[in-house]
């Protein structure tokens, strides 16, 4: 073969494996950050290996239950009325983050929603 048609089929092989690797749940491995009144309380590793944890935070609507298992990140209970949070389900990068905005809680990927300065629609500042 010629060194032109080695080259396309090693860039094919290339963009294939970047495309699997993207591809894969938790394939590079993931922090999850989790937020409550703007401040960073604790940073997470995915994906978890060994057996499932709990997190418990304290809020002004009674406080969250965060599990931590080789399936993800999930709420599994919540003071607050709504259980919207818990609803969600686990953390999925297409499913935007967990929120419970009574306990004013946020879960969320690192690097998410990093925009500084006011919010255009809601004229608030953004989460740091």
């Amino acid at each position: 073969m010629k060194n032109r048609t080695w080259a396309l089929l090693f860039a094919g092989l290339i963009a294939a494996l970047l495309l699997v690797w993207k591809l894969l749940p938790g394939g590079s491995g993931s922090e999850v950050e989790i937020i409550q009144d703007g401040t960073l309380v604790q940073t997470i590793q995915l994906p978890h290996t060994g057996a499932p944890e709990t997190i418990e935070i304290s809020g002004p609507a009674g406080g969250n239950t965060i599990e931590l298992s080789e399936d993800g990140v999930r709420v599994v209970s919540a003071g607050c009325p709504d259980q919207v949070c818990v609803e969600h389900g686990y953390l999925r990068e297409d499913t935007g983050p967990i929120v419970c905005l009574p306990n004013r809680l946020v879960i969320r990927f690192a690097g998410e929603m990093k925009q500084t300065g006011v919010d255009a629609v809601a004229g608030g500042r953004s989460l740091p």
